[in-house]
């Protein structure tokens, strides 16, 4: 019987906290905008008079603080609120597909997340210098933000294809993507601090802070992620013999073979999870977008409550997030249900939860602003079920080897709302009324249900016929690597080439 190598210390660990610490810098530099936007929306500062602006750059301010930037209040300036956070979103999606398919034909996860986290570093710095100088400039680095940071979350998911077992993956994949949640739920707060207390004129060292977070994660990241376990110099005989079995990796020699596309854009299990990544990410992105202006114009909230608020959602998913991938492995290794209905069970409620709250919200009024939050928080906390134990993994299940496209074409797909959903609440809150708001939350409910029953009717775990047919490919395949009990070495692995017709992976 193998022998599970232990968790706490090893390599595999490590590289989910390093990969936490990366979507951590990504969504920092992702959401800075989001709040800083309300620190630039306000009223002249008591310092003395400040020339109205209506837009970011081409501005002049009689404050004392640099970069001082104040906007009109006024429908015009909402809708170039919503541009500028959606310049990101246009970028983003732009670069999804081919950063999962250089992840999938290329083993250099490691040095596209190292090349991506540098650029997006950079690009942070200077923010606050182009929104001084020109609003074009600005929405110009924001779109360049966005096309970096496409490439680099497709290259995540293959990376622990080749880093975790089954019985496992839930966990460790928890643990790297939770920090867009923790992103999400310290962002928000500290951005509110900042703007009130910041350096270079307050909403500035939000940039400041997240790019230098960035750049101090590329020098660690040089020395501590690896693509594979057995390029690893420091890892245990008893590791690496444990994820030998799991390992899918480039043969010496031999080349990578063609992406399946066909059966891949024809696949109604792919397509399910399309659908699904379309309709949660609606929702998510509305509130990442929305939720600051939300609880300033209809919750009424000052900027210290709202930045604290604001975080109380994604506070509560990062619980959720990381138990809920436990359960799953649990749930999974218990085998109380098939995987692909122990995924169903785990995405209905993860959609049907916070449809239920967004409709809730949807009736709520300014007097009852702590029960609103309240119920952001469960729209949040039900998300990160579907998606650690729902849709969201089920690329690893349908075809292993090509998780990182199939992941590119999901967050491709996934990433329209992030452009469509800040200029809809634009268009829908002209004023920031509480009945304005309802209908961008019914939206997102309806959307959430949809969602539901889409997965529940389509949705499955089994391996794809075309995923199977990959001639050139070589995928290893090992005996059960045992430890002996009185001999610490690892047995002997031996590697063979799977025939085309049936390959299989230990």
């Amino acid at each position: 019987m193998r022998r599970r190598a232990r968790l706490w210390p090893s390599c595999r660990l490590n590289l989910a906290l390093m990969c936490l610490a990366a979507t951590l810098g990504f969504f920092l530099m992702r959401l800075n905008l989001s709040f800083a936007l309300v620190c630039m929306v306000r009223q002249p500062s008591i310092d003395g008079p400040v020339n109205n602006v209506t837009s970011i750059g081409n501005a002049t301010s009689s404050s004392s603080r640099p970069y001082d930037l104040t906007y009109d209040d006024d429908d015009d300036d909402q809708q170039h609120q919503g541009s500028m956070l959606s310049a990101f979103y246009y970028g983003f999606g732009a670069t999804q597909i081919f950063g999962g398919w250089i992840s999938d034909r290329i083993a250099g996860s490691k040095l596209i997340l190292i090349m991506v986290m540098s650029v997006m570093s950079f690009i942070s710095l200077l923010s606050p210098i182009a929104a001084a100088q020109s609003s074009q400039l600005f929405f110009t680095l924001r779109l360049l933000l966005g096309l970096t940071s496409g490439m680099a979350l497709p290259t995540i998911q293959p990376l622990f294809s080749r880093w975790s077992a089954p019985d496992e993956r839930g966990t460790l994949i928890g643990l790297a993507f939770a920090g867009f949640t923790l992103g999400s739920s310290i962002t928000f707060p500290l951005s509110g601090f900042l703007c009130e207390y910041g350096f270079a004129g307050g909403w500035p060292s939000i940039f400041y802070l997240s790019g230098l977070f960035g750049l101090v994660w590329v020098v660690l990241a040089i020395f501590l992620i690896h693509d594979s376990p057995d390029t690893h110099p420091r890892i245990s005989a008893e590791e690496l013999a444990y994820l030998e079995p799991y390992c899918l990796k480039k043969q010496p020699g031999k080349k990578y073979n063609s992406i399946p596309w066909k059966g891949i854009l024809t696949s109604g299990p792919v397509h399910t999870i399309n659908i699904c990544q379309f309709c949660l990410n609606w929702g998510f992105y509305t509130l990442i977008s929305g939720l600051p202006i939300f609880m300033k114009e209809a919750l009424k909230f000052d900027i210290t409550q709202n930045g604290l608020l604001s975080s109380m959602p994604y506070a509560t998913a990062l619980v959720v997030h990381l138990v809920a991938g436990k359960f799953f492995d649990w749930c999974r290794a218990k085998q109380f249900l098939s995987v692909t209905w122990l995924r169903k069970i785990f995405n209905t409620v993860g959609f049907l939860l916070p449809a239920i709250s967004f409709f809730a919200v949807g009736q709520l009024t300014s007097q009852w602003r702590y029960v609103a939050v309240f119920l952001l928080a469960l729209t949040q906390a039900g998300s990160e079920i579907a998606i650690m134990g729902g849709f969201m993994l089920s690329n690893i299940d349908l075809a292993p080897q090509y998780s990182g496209v199939l992941q590119g074409i999901s967050n491709t797909i996934g990433t329209v709302p992030g452009f469509v959903s800040p200029i809809a609440i634009a268009y829908l809150t002209p004023t920031g009324t509480a009945g304005e708001w309802a209908n961008v939350f019914y939206i997102s409910g309806s959307l959430y249900v949809f969602g539901a029953m889409i997965y529940l009717i389509f949705g499955t775990s089994e391996r794809q016929k075309w995923s199977h047919h990959h001639p050139t490919q070589q995928i290893i395949t090992t005996a059960a690597a045992e430890i002996d009990d009185g001999n610490k070495d690892a047995r002997q692995l031996f590697q063979s080439p799977v025939p085309s017709s049936r390959p299989e992976i230990s």
